[in-house]
């Protein structure tokens, strides 16, 4: 597990904000004790969710009766959590609890809605992800984890027949493995690497940074493709995730 995470609206009547949640190629769940949820414009029934390796970013509408408690589990590690290969999650969409009954996501929906404290929500959470660990524990797969952190290391950076080179099979094995623990192929995990990296580089970057010398440290040698990678991604140009960064964060 990566983190616990909580969003809570705000009161007083005023609009609702919009939070961007990046991907990362990370799956989760998702589980609200408050209004309905809106997503991408759209409003979200149910009362638990798993969302899957998103592949785009998400717009969460954060309103005054927005109450959400999420987990974030770390890319390659969610098959032993939800018994799926990670390809079935892929769509970005949020999958409802009883669409996976086997997770038995609204029994512990409805264990969580009863505990009122945060700290007491997280202890079910940690109970429920460690059992489920202990039930469908899958057998680690080394080489998947040493692409990823050979891929986390760099940015994303670095061809995919370099990281071949290092590894005991070829790209078609990769190519599995990646899909069915990750539900992304190597190529695209990379690509969202590197598209977080250059958020990262704009919002820590001095305001007169230009964006051509953000994307070659980010990995790109073509303004281009830097621009088209990033708005795939984000829904937001460069110079448009710039001045979002510069109103959300100062």
């Amino acid at each position: 597990m990566q983190c616990v995470w909580q969003a809570k609206g705000r009161g007083g009547g005023e609009s609702a904000d919009v939070e961007l949640l990046h991907p990362d190629g990370a799956a989760g769940l998702l589980f609200n004790f408050g209004g309905a949820l809106e997503r991408d414009g759209e409003r979200v029934g149910g009362g638990c969710w798993v969302e899957g390796p998103k592949q785009r970013t998400a717009r969460l509408a954060v309103g005054e009766t927005l109450d959400l408690l999420g987990v974030h589990l770390l890319p390659g590690v969610a098959f032993p959590f939800v018994g799926e290969a990670l390809s079935v999650l892929a769509s970005g969409e949020l999958t409802p609890g009883d669409a996976l009954r086997r997770l038995e996501l609204e029994a512990l929906h409805e264990q969580l809605h009863e505990t009122s404290r945060l700290a007491g929500r997280i202890a079910l959470l940690e109970g429920y992800l460690l059992e489920r660990l202990r039930r469908h524990e899958a057998p680690e797969v080394p080489a998947l984890m040493a692409s990823l952190g050979w891929l986390q290391r760099r940015h994303g950076q670095g061809s995919i027949a370099e990281l071949v080179t290092e590894l005991p099979f070829g790209q078609r094995r990769l190519e599995r493995l990646f899909q069915h623990h990750l539900g992304l192929s190597p190529k695209r995990y990379a690509r969202l690497l590197r598209v977080a990296r250059s958020r990262a580089l704009i919002k820590g970057g001095r305001e007169r940074t230009p964006l051509t010398d953000i994307a070659q440290e980010a990995g790109y040698f073509d303004q281009a493709h830097f621009i088209h990678d990033f708005t795939a991604v984000t829904g937001l140009t460069p110079g448009g995730y710039r001045q979002y960064a510069r109103n959300r964060y100062g």
